[in-house]
């Protein structure tokens, strides 16, 4: 599944009941052979066996990442966090939520919850640093996700109705039922708690957090690992990097197949200007304090998602984006009202 090429997915969905067939079928040739021949040898040879067998249920990625699956929430009013509290902002139909990332949603990668009356999934992928926010169904179909692996230097998620395979970065079904299948992407901003409630000021706070069983080891040092773990190692994927470094932080805009790239270290705080992706003109501004870029449609005013990535997360599904660069006659100072709007 770390692997490039695509075949190397065709064992994934099973695996859990083949590795259960192959951990009795080791167990019990290692009793046979210490029956047959009760040597030391052979004793030790089980209790080699027994420690590999646990070892790989030791790191399963479900084991390690279990997903959130009920959330509780409280009116902005009463939540008394710290403002500069980074969250992922959540909109769909008039209801608002920001899930705070750190404490939560990066240390268990997949959060389960409900908006407006629609199954949502919160999820984060920390070898790239994305935050998605995806309907939890296919086909009028509700589903739940649990962490799968990586693939493609993004993780990968197995929902449990038909044990198919979805890639994060792009919401795709890769195998399975649903192969070809996209989840919907809904409206997911990465900021911080002061910006968002500025934006949504009836805005709810998830706060408290039921996981599908306690992780295997508290989220805070999870947090720390990972942190340590992805600054570190960069795993094989399908796409030339150039461009950028791995990890500039960037925001991304899909229209119509095409996509561009604002790199954040190009981005001034307060700036506002005007872009195209796809022949559709943009209105956009950037918060730096928030560190994150919204933009608009300029004849509609129609709010369009932007992703946030590192760069090798974004340029792995996007291979021919363009990269946007800051040309200071391209500001414009006539905007501020339709992107506050």
């Amino acid at each position: 599944v770390f692997g490039r090429i695509e075949k190397g997915l065709w064992l994934f969905p099973n695996w859990y009941w083949i590795r259960n067939i192959l951990t009795l079928t080791s167990m019990a040739l290692a009793v046979a052979g210490y029956i047959y021949n009760p040597s030391s040898s052979v004793w030790w040879l089980l209790l080699i066996i027994l420690f590999l067998n646990g070892f790989a249920y030791f790191f399963d990625m479900p084991f390690f990442f279990p997903e959130i699956k009920q959330v509780q929430k409280v009116p902005h009013s009463e939540a008394g966090i710290r403002g500069d509290t980074e969250v992922i902002g959540v909109t769909v139909g008039n209801a608002s939520v920001a899930y705070p990332i750190n404490d939560v949603v990066m240390p268990r990668h997949l959060v389960h919850d409900t908006a407006a009356g629609t199954p949502i999934l919160i999820t984060y992928c920390a070898l790239c640093r994305s935050a998605l926010v995806f309907k939890a169904e296919v086909n009028s179909q509700q589903l739940y996700f649990k962490v799968a692996a990586v693939w493609r230097r993004n993780m990968i998620i197995i929902d449990d109705q038909t044990k198919s395979i979805w890639q994060q970065a792009t919401g795709e079904c890769i195998y399975g039922t649903y192969k070809g299948q996209q989840l919907e992407l809904v409206s997911g901003e990465t900021t911080i708690w002061n910006s968002w409630q500025k934006k949504h000021p009836y805005s709810e706070y998830a706060y408290e957090f039921v996981e599908a069983r306690r992780g295997l080891t508290s989220r805070a040092t999870m947090l720390a690992l990972l942190h340590i773990a992805t600054s570190r190692v960069t795993v094989p994927g399908m796409t030339d990097l150039g461009g950028l470094p791995n990890r500039e932080m960037v925001f991304g805009i899909a229209i119509d197949g095409k996509s561009k790239t604002y790199p954040i270290s190009e981005l001034q705080s307060g700036m506002q200007f005007r872009d195209s992706v796809a022949n559709v003109e943009l209105l956009l501004k950037y918060d730096g304090d928030a560190k994150y870029l919204s933009a608009v449609r300029k004849d509609t005013g129609e709010p369009i998602i932007v992703e946030k990535h590192w760069w090798l997360g974004w340029k792995e599904f996007h291979p021919d984006t363009e990269i946007w660069q800051n040309v200071a006659n391209e500001q414009v100072r006539d905007t501020s009202s339709v992107l506050q709007t």
